[in-house]
């Protein structure tokens, strides 16, 4: 190999154009972008329809020219780096199947997808190979779980807790804190973050899973209804870890419902302007409730009387 005029580069040495592998990249960095947009263009190139949808939903203006409308075109070459996700996440929304059998992933088998009249494409194929491109590139998306959307990375064991918990909490005594807990991670981890949301799906999702472990015969219990439940009658409940001097056993469990129930800054309004939750406020609210959920749900936290 010649290396005239060049200096050869120590295969050892950190490359310091490339972020650590630890590091998950915001946004689209340059070496995602034409990836991201080959892979636009071959979801798209047989089904401008699709890619009308997809600039009517964004409400995006197709300009390819004068002689020419492309909205494909448009997508895959026109839009900014910055709408690129958005152009993604309304692709995956919008050719989500109606039919939840196509999210189930029973006997390996190949669900495919018309999104025109004039292709039939691999959806799941795509998604697969959209994954890959997202992961091995270090982004800081993922396809969500039911592959309608983008949605935050986070911790891969964080995921698999959360699906844990999920699949635990889904029973009738319960209730509805599987949905709850569902939509509140969606609203904290999603393309489109609503963290009021997220915040008050969570605190719901904890209502729903504690109601009939600490007030069974009460229909509008709440997360401060129950706060007195639990503040007035401590003795009456345990946890599986025992508190270390043998009393109060249920503090633990009511101060971080007390945190999670206090903590929400837009539940009431005043003379003051309303605060809304922040982003990071709304992450704790839901690792809290997915702690709580999975307490209550897999009986872990029971009353004795």
């Amino acid at each position: 190999m010649f290396t005239r005029g060049r200096r050869r580069r120590d295969p050892q040495a950190a490359d310091p154009q490339r972020p650590d592998d630890e590091t998950l990249i915001e946004g689209v960095p340059d070496h995602l972008e034409i990836p991201l947009r080959r892979w636009l263009f071959a979801a798209l190139q047989e089904d401008e329809d699709m890619a009308q949808k997809i600039a009517l939903h964004l409400r995006l203006r197709v300009d390819t020219g004068p002689r020419e409308y492309s909205p494909t075109k448009f997508l895959t070459a026109g839009t900014t780096v910055e709408q690129l996700p958005e152009v993604i996440n309304a692709l995956l929304h919008l050719s989500a199947p109606s039919d939840p059998l196509f999210h189930a992933a029973a006997g390996g088998r190949v669900y495919r997808l018309d999104l025109g009249r004039h292709t039939s494409f691999d959806r799941e194929r795509a998604v697969s190979d959209l994954q890959d491109m997202l992961t091995l590139g270090g982004s800081a998306y993922r396809v969500n779980d039911s592959h309608t959307g983008l949605e935050s990375r986070v911790d891969a064991t964080a995921q698999q807790a959360v699906a844990r918990v999920l699949t635990v909490s889904r029973t009738p005594q319960s209730g509805s804190a599987a949905d709850h807990l569902a939509t509140a991670w969606k609203r904290a981890y999603g393309r489109d973050p609503d963290h009021p949301k997220a915040y008050s799906e969570s605190i719901k999702a904890v209502e729903s899973a504690a109601q009939s472990v600490i007030e069974p015969n009460n229909a509008k219990a709440t997360l401060g209804t129950m706060l007195g439940v639990l503040r007035n009658s401590p003795q009456k409940f345990v946890t599986a870890i025992p508190s270390a001097n043998g009393t109060d056993d249920i503090a633990l469990v009511a101060d971080m419902m007390r945190r999670l129930w206090q903590g929400q800054t837009s539940r009431h309004g005043s003379q003051n302007p309303t605060r809304l939750e922040t982003q990071q406020e709304a992450e704790m609210a839901v690792h809290l409730a997915v702690t709580l959920v999975h307490w209550f749900a897999a009986g872990l936290v029971y009353r004795t009387s």
